[in-house]
């Protein structure tokens, strides 16, 4: 469990945190600011004014065992307290076959423990890849080796927890401690042994930093040595790395390489310098040509850093705005193997668990690899799996719009004047890329309203495949609903419309005309609808109004069943504990209120809130979920007996549900507590992490 390294901010898997180690040789603060640099020139001399202490490797100690625990002990007693100490690592020796290397590594590190020295300090250890990443198991060793309550939620993928007598807690079988239990102990920072080998090896790279990931605390700062490079700085951050190092930069400059973002190139073959750093300003690349060996490779060291110091900024900036993923799609093009991680991640639950509910930023979809986004793909899973239609009968299809919600757009507006005389008739359905369909309910929530795209009017494979795959499961689902279709679309969309239409047997009328905002498209979509509705009125006799048969809703149910929809999105089946026929729907959107009517009044259960289109909980609401026949801990951080004031930090953090993720809204609950507020990380981060916010309460309150 991490004590120096704590998170302030994420950005999916890519983090802001601060390292709380003597930076007096860094900066003014007392902490260094994650996604750092580390000086591998300094971290090699163990230079005195920098911040880490590199302990070299076990065998520097010598073959015999005994000495070398009191050897590390005295040396580390040397070193400043505040300095992030790197503990040795066990480098292979050929007087040990491997087995034995493992078990030396394991004693001489229990004496080491055993002795306190590292126990109040920060602490950094290497870890290595399992041989095979996919068949891991994680163990958690807690502090003083005794497994506690509070120690057992160090990962949600733990499989076995031991304790210090060697047993399985769990069968109550007597074990061995695997070989890397004893390095995972208490560090802050986790350094990935040989990442630097595996570059231009996507699948071996991401495979690797997935076991690694998986077996280290979520809390804990990872370190990719001998990898970094201005080209590939902003994936390995949205990646999950929290240090990286200037191996790369200077082993670029011995070669007469110059690193930019685009790439790194020789020397001899640029005309001209294209940066203007403090190393290469006024200068040219003859001129650095004709420099002595020692001072060009000076200058290319102090501009191959600036470099990387410069995009390492950028990156922090990125995170701080939410936008590192717009960043990462085009910066991963300089290179095949960025752009083969960056699928890889976005196939693997790695996305799914790090991508918050909602994001600050405008998301620009703007390449192939944005219709893989995690938000994207959970919302269109969402609205096939938990989104109900309305018991309509004419499903109306609508092309997407500009401007967000849909329903300001002048086009939409325009729609919905055409059909409003019979609205109440029509359920609505936006196809658009690269969200896939969006029902009017959901226009509101998040990602639906805050996307861009770019607009050509060709839509390629990938995206007809994945808005027409969508469509054909949401008509399947709702076959036997609809009774009509209308299509207000032209072009890519119509196109769609007709191929998926065709296996199902539901007719579907076209209404455009050329321009769809045109009086004649217009016309032909009033009255489409118009024809619909009255032809399946009975023939009325003399005198009688004619009544449509088609089943519809009035303002006020479809007041609900917008809400509704948006509460199935956010919590599923969960939700529907919400609504019952004491439950009414006030407010105008978006700014609708969700209230229980009871014998004491009017209870307020939720709000909409506009700026991201979810619900936000009262504790009326949190309790009314609770004592549902569908509860099972659903959205639920459990706490220690207290009332949270201000931010509920982790180690308050009993458990939670591992499906929360950063933003949602959820329950607090503790013995005699009960609260509400939103989710400021992970259900699997807070089940591991001992610093850092975990949800900010907006209400909390003691009951009985």
């Amino acid at each position: 469990m991490t004590k120096f390294f704590e998170i302030d901010d994420r950005d999916g898997p890519a983090r802001l945190g601060k390292l709380y180690v003597h930076s007096s040789g860094v900066s003014a603060a007392p902490f260094i600011q994650t996604p750092f640099l580390a000086d591998s020139s300094k971290l090699a001399a163990n230079a005195t004014d920098y911040p880490f202490r590199n302990l070299g490797t076990l065998w520097s100690f010598g073959i015999e065992e005994d000495p070398v625990p009191e050897i590390l002990i005295n040396r580390i007693k040397e070193t400043n307290e505040a300095d992030l100490l790197i503990l040795p690592r066990n480098q292979f020796s050929p007087a040990y076959p491997k087995e034995d290397n493992t078990r030396r590594q394991s004693r001489i590190y229990e004496k080491l423990i055993s002795s306190n020295v590292i126990s109040k300090r920060p602490v950094a250890g290497v870890i290595r890849p399992n041989a095979s990443p996919k068949t891991h198991t994680s163990v958690c060793f807690c502090e003083g080796g005794v497994e506690t309550e509070k120690h057992t939620k160090h990962s949600d993928t733990a499989e076995i927890i031991i304790n210090s007598t060697g047993t399985d807690t769990d069968t109550g079988q007597t074990g061995k401690k695997p070989p890397f239990l004893i390095e995972k102990q208490g560090c802050d920072v986790y350094i990935m042994e040989g990442a630097g080998t595996l570059e231009d090896d996507a699948i071996g790279f991401f495979d690797s930093l997935l076991n690694v990931k998986e077996r280290i605390p979520a809390d804990a700062a990872l370190w990719l040595p001998n990898l970094a490079s201005p080209a590939n700085v902003s994936i390995l951050v949205y990646l999950g790395a929290d240090i990286l190092d200037t191996v790369r930069a200077e082993v670029a400059a011995y070669s007469d390489k110059y690193m930019t973002t685009a790439g790194t190139f020789f020397l001899e073959d640029l005309s001209e310098l294209p940066c203007r750093c403090t190393a290469c300003f006024g200068k040219n690349a003859a001129d650095v040509r004709e420099m002595p060996a020692e001072e060009r490779f000076a200058l290319l060291l102090k501009h191959n850093i600036n470099a990387l110091e410069a995009e390492i900024s950028m990156v922090r900036e990125k995170i701080r705005k939410g936008a590192l993923r717009e960043y990462v799609e085009g910066q991963c093009r300089t290179q095949t193997w960025l752009t083969g991680l960056l699928r890889l991640f976005d196939r693997s639950s790695l996305a799914e668990k790090t991508a918050p509910t909602f994001r600050r930023e405008t998301l620009y979809a703007t390449t192939a690899e944005s219709q893989n986004r995690a938000e994207i793909q959970r919302f269109s899973q969402r609205v096939i799996s938990g989104y109900t239609a309305p018991p309509k009968e004419i499903l109306a299809i609508f092309p997407c719009a500009s401007k967000k919600p849909y329903s300001i757009s002048v086009s939409h507006q325009k729609f919905i004047q055409a059909i409003e005389r019979n609205r109440k008739y029509v359920n609505e359905l936006i196809i658009t890329s690269p969200i896939g369909i969006v029902p009017r309910e959901l226009e509101l929530t998040y990602p639906a309203a805050h996307y861009d795209t770019t607009v050509t009017g060709h839509w390629d494979l990938e995206e007809r495949a994945f808005v027409s795959g969508l469509l054909a499961q949401y008509l399947e689902k709702n076959k036997n609903q609809y009774k009509h279709a209308v299509a207000h679309v032209e072009g890519p969309y119509r196109e769609i419309c007709e191929q998926v239409f065709e296996k199902f047997d539901i007719p579907i009328i076209f209404t455009a005309q050329g321009s769809l905002t045109s009086q004649s498209s217009l016309k032909n979509l009033r009255a489409t609808i118009d024809r619909l509705v009255e032809a399946s009125a009975p023939p009325a006799g003399p005198g009688q109004k004619i009544r449509p048969a088609l089943l519809k809703r009035n303002s006020a149910e479809e007041k609900f069943d917008q809400v509704k929809a948006i509460a199935r999105y956010q919590f599923g089946p969960l939700a529907d504990a919400l609504f019952t026929e004491k439950t009414i729907i006030k407010g105008s959107f978006p700014k609708f209120m969700i209230l229980d009517e009871t014998e004491r009044g009017a209870v307020q259960l939720a709000v909409l809130v506009p700026q991201f289109g979810m619900l936000a909980l009262s504790i009326a609401a949190a309790q009314k979920l609770i004592s549902s026949d569908s509860y099972a801990g659903q959205y639920t951080v459990y706490i220690d007996d207290f009332v949270p004031k201000g931010s509920l930090l982790a180690p308050g953090v009993r458990r939670a549900d591992p499906n929360i993720r950063c933003g949602d809204d959820v329950i607090i609950l503790g013995e005699h507590v009960i609260g509400v507020g939103k989710a400021k990380m992970s259900g699997i981060e807070m089940n591991s992490s001992s610093k850092g916010v975990a949800v900010l309460p907006r209400h909390s309150q003691r009951v009985d």
